[in-house]
This record gives C-alpha cells, structure tokens and sequence, in this order.
C-alpha cells in the first residue's frame, strides 16, 4: 500500500504496548511521594530543613559539627559576601577546596547567591585544572591559601578562605536568610546550579551546565525510595568534580539527613571500611569499582547501597544484596544525575541488572536508530 515508505518508520508497537512504553511506564509517581511537581531551587530545599529540623546534624567532618543552624548561618555569611563581591544569578564561581565541612559551606553559598558553583577537586592534574578554569572562565575561585599557589589563574578574583582579612569580613556579615532582595537579581528554578566536566574519556574534557529545575523530583525520588530519615548518615565517597557528590548532598542535606565527609580521601579497601563504620554510614553511593575492594560483613551500619557511574558485576550483585539494600542507578549528567533507579537488586539480577524506572518527573525511553520506540 505504500512501497516508497521507510521500514524504520513502521509502527511495530500494538497500541495497547505502545501505551505501555510510552505513557504508563513513565507518568506513575512513587507511591507516598510528593507529588507537586514543583521545580525548587537547592537553597529553598535546604531552607525547608533548616526550619523543620534546626538542631540536628548536617555536617560531620573529623571533629567538627554543623547543625542545620549553624550550617545555614555559615552560609549566609559567605554567600553575603559574595554578593558584595558581584557574585549572583548566571555567575560560576569555581570551588577549589578539598573535601571538607568548608566545602559544603562554599556550595551552599555560591547557590544562595544563585550562581552556579564549579567544584575543581585539587588532586587533579594541574592541566585538567587549568583547561576547566580557562574554559569556564569562573568571576570569582574560593580556596585557601596553600592550594593558591596551584592555580594558573593570573586574572581571575580569588578568595581565600583561611586569610585574617576573610575572616574578619565573613564575621560581620548577618547570618539571617539571604532572600532575592539581599541578591543582584532573583533566583529562579532554571537559573544554573552548578557545573560539572565530564571525565573526557572520548576526547576533550565537555562541560556541563544544570539548572536547579531537576533536584526537587530527585531529592523526593531519593527519599522514597531510599528510605532516607532524619536519622540517616550519608557518606560523602564521590570526588568534588564528580556529580555523584551532588547527589551525597542532595540526599543529606535536603532531607533532614547528616552527610559525613571523610577527612582523608579518596577512600577504599580497608580505610572505607573503618569510616564507613566508624561513622555508622547507614547510605553510600560507590561506584561498582570501589565496591569490590569491600566486604559486606565490615560495613554492618549500612543498609542501603546505590551503585553506579559503571556496569556492576554479577559477583558483586550476588554478594552485597543478599545483606544490604542494593540499588541500582543510571543517569547522564545532563539529567540532573540520575536518571533511572532499580528496585532492591537481587541475586537473580545477575545476569543483566537492571537500571529501573525514570525517577519522579522524568520520562526515560528506549528507541531504535529510527527514534521510534522498541518493542518490550
């Protein structure tokens, strides 16, 4: 009836299971999840904590504490000074810091600001350093004044956190709520958060920019799925330049939740061991890399596991499921981290475990080279 047509473009889907693949397997929302839609920015969804549980525990770095109080006048501090910098919505401030409750601090208030934030963790190369400062060309680097000196940045403002003169300005700065009238302009849901380069495994090194507009579907996701609580410790295993550390973040910080962050890094093998129990991490995101350097009976604090960045073994599937919450999570980074999330993964997953279903707000399909839909 139609000799000159394409074959890719043959609908090959009844439509009952076109139904299916395009509508129903992605519009159903978590059960008991919120389901609002709204798109929030990260510092509202903080704000919300702060105000809902103030006394707890935020931030857990060597001996040092941060209450959601104490957490959100620090910030406050910072992210007023930054305004008085000209530091505000569509800005990118790099973050050269290393893992620490200061880099937390940083973040939240490079984003109360409404600019965007650039994590540069300082043990990458000094050419991947430079190319991302060059490339992204930040109004502004906050760092100290030892890793100072590893920055080729002759022409970008810097601003050293542990000098007399920052200390002395951040002390008198108010540590009340910084509201679109205390910023240059007001923060909207696209305004870009932050921005992550790739791994530039294929080639030059790709940045990436990301809008607030996805985190309040993913932080719900988390916490549904994840069954992440007040009483929830999440560990900080990702490198600053590595979304997944959004991720630890978002999972902690804007769910009532105490995000512990290591003091020596990067961690594996025995050393994660002893920090992950030492700590009672009860929630981790290591990559399937890491994970086969640890033992499933050395971790008994923790109880749920979410694998991803890579294809996780079977072996590890079979060993770490039998005894943990193991979840399975996929996401390009242009997807405001994840993307897809399994089910609790099981010994019979082993052969093709599975990457689950689009977490809230997110629609996820599978096409042929034509762009049509596949067949279940």
């Amino acid at each position: 009836t139609d000799p000159d047509r394409r074959i890719g473009t043959i609908n090959l889907l009844a439509p009952a299971e076109r139904q299916r693949v395009l509508v129903e397997w992605n519009t159903t929302p978590d059960p008991g999840a919120d389901v609002s839609g709204d798109a929030v920015s990260i510092p509202e969804l903080f704000a919300r904590q702060v105000q809902r549980v103030p006394d707890a525990t935020a931030v857990v770095f060597g001996d040092r504490t941060l209450t959601y109080t104490e957490l959100d006048a620090a910030s406050n501090r910072l992210a007023r000074l930054l305004i008085a910098e000209g530091i505000g919505p569509e800005r990118i401030v790099a973050l050269a810091l290393p893992k620490s409750a200061d880099m937390i601090v940083a973040i939240l208030a490079v984003l109360k600001t409404g600019a965007a934030y650039l994590p540069i963790d300082p043990h990458y190369p000094t050419s991947r350093k430079e190319f991302m400062l060059h490339d992204a060309a930040p109004a502004l680097i906050i760092t100290t004044s030892h890793l100072h000196t590893t920055l080729n940045t002759p022409t970008t403002p810097i601003l050293n956190l542990d000098t007399p003169t920052t200390t002395q300005r951040l002390a008198t700065q108010h540590t009340t709520p910084v509201t679109d009238h205390d910023r240059l302009t007001p923060l909207h849901p696209h305004h870009p958060a932050y921005l992550i380069y790739t791994s530039g495994t294929t080639g030059t090194p790709k940045a990436v920019i990301v809008p607030h507009t996805g985190t309040a579907n993913l932080t719900t996701t988390q916490a549904h799925r994840l069954t992440i609580n007040d009483h929830s410790r999440i560990l900080q295993q990702a490198s600053p330049s590595f979304d997944a550390t959004v991720m630890e973040l978002l999972m902690s910080l804007t769910t009532g939740a105490t995000l512990v962050v290591p003091e020596h890094t990067p961690l594996a093998g025995e050393e994660l061991e002893q920090a992950i129990t030492t700590h009672k991490i009860t929630h981790a995101l290591i990559p399937p890399t890491v994970l086969s350097t640890l033992r499933p009976t050395h971790t008994p604090h923790l109880h749920t596991l979410i694998v991803g960045g890579e294809a996780c073994p079977a072996n590890l599937i079979t060993e770490w499921s039998a005894t943990k919450r193991m979840v399975n999570a996929y996401g390009p980074t242009e997807s405001t981290i994840c993307a897809t999330m399994s089910p609790p993964l099981s010994s019979t997953d082993t052969s093709h475990p599975p990457i689950g279903r689009p977490i809230q707000g997110t629609n996820a399909y599978v096409l042929d080279r034509h762009l049509q839909p596949v067949p279940v």
